[in-house]
């Protein structure tokens, strides 16, 4: 194994109080209980997957979203040997979790572990050039660049209508600007995230094809396997139409994969 992945989870009772409301039914803290006993005195990869499948049936059953129990889902899909699960459940706790680095340190543990290695579509070098600063940070630094740029831009704007400073004014203008293309960045990713649905493989593998149907010629040489990140574009019956890391497009079915977002 390549990379180890972090089990510094959150101690047992905060985790309770996080995945579990207060006024929610006993069995739903015993299920928790359960799991996390399962977890503790699991030495084989059979013993984690039925911890897992206690987690998981509080998420599936039960209907809790939250991030630490999606984080500790993905630690035991990933001891289980389930790198699809993995992916899925650390991808999930993402959404919950944002900027957290031990989510990330161990979604990219189980990234390493897949079979399909597809590298990403490179943006066109024009791109980089002119969007760079878009494309290699986050969507949190940019919320909090933007409000910074937004209370400067005011308070120049108090500055120079007080004084008439030339600085201030030329203040206004550059924060104004930087405000407005932050701005643009967040809609602009926004927008694409609403228009497109992430998934993850979880069949071991699964023959892509190049319609929605298994009359269709396969897409690829070679299968599909599990952990394979993609967007879905459509959905058309059983059959899911996806476009991988790096730009391509095939078929697969629906019961192969499941989405990032419930």
């Amino acid at each position: 194994m390549s990379r180890c992945i972090k089990l510094r989870v959150l101690g047992f009772k905060l985790l309770l109080m996080a995945a579990v409301p207060a006024f929610a039914a006993d069995y739903k803290v015993q299920t928790l209980e359960k799991a996390h006993g399962m977890f503790h005195a699991s030495t084989n990869t059979a013993m984690y997957a039925e911890a897992a499948r206690e987690y998981a049936f509080l998420v599936e059953e039960e209907g809790i979203r939250n991030g630490h129990l999606f984080y500790t889902l993905g630690n035991t899909w990933f001891l289980a040997g389930d790198v699809g699960r993995a992916v899925l459940n650390y991808r999930r706790a993402e959404q919950y979790l944002p900027g957290n680095t031990d989510v990330r340190h161990n979604l990219q543990a189980a990234r390493e572990q897949r079979s399909d290695l597809i590298p990403p579509k490179e943006p066109h070098p024009v791109a980089i050039t002119l969007l760079g600063w878009h494309i290699n940070t986050s969507p949190m630094f940019r919320w909090w660049l933007f409000a910074a740029c937004w209370l400067v831009l005011w308070a120049a704007w108090a500055w120079t209508g007080k004084a008439q400073r030339k600085e201030g004014r030329i203040t206004v203008i550059v924060a104004g600007v930087v405000s407005v293309a932050l701005m643009a960045s967040l809609l602009a990713e926004a927008l694409h995230a609403n228009r497109t649905e992430p998934g993850v493989v979880l069949a071991d593998e699964v023959l892509a094809r190049k319609g929605d149907g298994e009359m269709y010629a396969p897409a690829f040489l070679d299968p599909l396997h599990a952990g394979t990140e993609f967007e879905r574009l459509e959905n058309r019956g059983n059959w899911w139409h996806i476009r991988l890391a790096d730009g391509q497009t095939c078929w697969i079915p629906s019961r192969a994969a499941e989405t990032v977002l419930f």
